[in-house]
Parts: structure tokens; sequence; C-alpha cells
């Protein structure tokens, strides 16, 4: 468990180094020409958020002995290449990359599903274990979205199948909340929900568009009946 959790630590400092030294070059290119479905800045501070959780996920890793320790070994190559694909990913879109940044960012949610299934279906797993992965998942699938909307925009794509990007927002807004209800339903997490509602609210803060804006408020009060529906029946279920 300890080379484990060394190695886990090592590329994690590797990802925040890469995020730290080019966290102004990718704000100037995100904010240089914005499609319709990306967040209010302010939302990306959720970052702070997810690196703090994992960071602790990580050192909690040191701790852990026996069955609790599968967790772990379960992931102990999807970790580090998550890792590496997030830190790809930065440096992709830092040098304005954006088609490679849109296919690294999908691979990047690819591994993610992958470490959320595996810690999901852990017999042994902490209460904590999933709850990183869950925020992580929910920012990242909002954020793959937007990736693909930046690839667009900025290379001055205005229609695709007949669609522009007012149509296709509202499409993918539409498609994410309906993923949304089958995650929630399927794994009763509450905490994936929460950061799509999180996002959705920034998107809404940061758009001009009504038709898009009653999309997403619709869309907000759906997923919310949702999440509650699911935390009344946990509630009761404890009971």
């Amino acid at each position: 468990m300890i080379r484990i959790s060394i190695l886990n630590l090592f590329f994690f400092i590797v990802m925040l180094v890469i995020n730290y030294y080019q966290r102004s070059s990718v704000g100037y290119i995100a904010n240089e020409q914005i499609p319709l479905i990306q967040p209010a800045n302010y939302a990306f501070s959720i970052w702070l958020l997810i690196y703090f959780l994992l960071f602790i996920w990580i050192v909690k890793g040191f701790f852990v002995r026996g069955k609790k320790g599968s967790v772990y070994r379960e992931n102990q190559l999807l970790i580090p290449i998550n890792f590496i694909l997030n830190g790809a990913w930065i440096l992709a879109f830092a040098q304005q990359r954006i088609l490679m940044s849109t296919i690294i960012i999908f691979l990047l949610l690819i591994s993610l599903i992958r470490i959320y299934n595996k810690i999901k279906r852990n017999a042994n797993k902490a209460l904590f274990d999933l709850i990183p992965f869950s925020i992580y998942l929910g920012w990242v699938s909002i954020a793959s979205i937007v990736n693909v909307f930046t690839f667009f925009v900025r290379n001055n794509v205005i229609t695709f199948l007949g669609i522009d990007e007012l149509g296709w927002t509202v499409v993918m807004l539409l498609f994410a909340s309906l993923l949304t209800v089958v995650f929630i339903l399927i794994n009763r997490d509450i905490l994936y929900p929460t950061v799509i509602i999180w996002s959705y609210i920034a998107i809404y803060i940061n758009n001009q568009e009504v038709a898009i804006n009653k999309i997403i408020m619709s869309n907000i009060i759906l997923i919310s009946i949702f999440v509650l529906f699911i935390s009344i029946s946990k509630v009761k279920a404890e009971n």
C-alpha cells in the first residue's frame, strides 16, 4: 500500500505543478472565444475542492490496511493514468491544441468512469472513497461537453449536421440532464448531480440566450427533484 500511495502522490504532485504553471494560459484561452455552454469563471473554482479531496484520499491510502486497501490496489494503474491525462489535457489546451485536448479529456472521462465503477462495486470501500470521484466525474462530464463546443467555436464551425450552436447547446443540455437522471437512479449518488446543478447555474449566469436559460432552469428543477427523492429514500432506508 505504501508503494501505491507514493506513486499516487507523485503523479498527483506532477499534475498540480502542470496546473499551477499553465493556469493563466488555460484561463486566457478559455475566455478568448466563449461557447454558449461555457460556465461562468467562478464555477472553475471547483477544481480546488476536487484536488483537495483527491489529496485527502491519497493520504488516506498510507494508513489503510487489509481489505480496505483493495480500493487502492484495484485502481493502482488507473489513478496515475488519470493524473497523467489531467496534466496532458492542461498542456494541450494551453498550447491551443483544442482537438487534442478534446480527445484527451474524453480519455480522462473514461478513466474516471472506470475508477468510479471499481470503487462503487468494491464491498470494502469506506464512505469517503467515492466522494472525490463523484465530484471529479461530475465536473469532467460537463468539461468534456464544453471542450467540444470550444473546438467548434474556435474553428468557426457555425453549423454541424444542419444545427447551429444554439440548437446543439439545447440538445446537449437535455442529453446531459437525461444522463444525470439515469446516473442518479442507477448509482443513488447525490454528489454527481449536485455538481451538474452547480455547472448549470454557472452556465445560466454566463448566458444571455433566453431559450438556453429556460432549458437550464427546467433541467435544474428536474435534477433537483431526483436528488431530493434519492436523499429522502436514503434517509428512510437508514431509519
